[in-house]
């Protein structure tokens, strides 16, 4: 299964995505525009992973949500 993950940069999200790659054989998408709460050291320990991927987009941005759920 891959699971989309929306502000997977956050705390509360980066916990999520972290949780999945570790506990799962899940593929993860995360789609974060990176403001202020984005962090993308949080995912350090996953980036690597061949499970998970990242997006620096808006989800409010049609085309670019189009795009990222095209490559699915």
């Amino acid at each position: 299964m891959k699971i989309l993950v929306t502000g997977g940069a956050g705390f509360i999200g980066s916990a999520v995505v972290r949780h999945i790659i570790k506990n799962t054989q899940d593929d993860v998408v995360n789609v974060d525009k990176l403001t202020y709460a984005g962090n993308l050291e949080s995912l350090s320990e996953v980036s690597d992973s061949g499970r998970y991927a990242f997006e620096h987009a808006d989800i409010c941005d049609k085309d670019a949500m189009d795009r990222i759920f095209a490559k699915a």
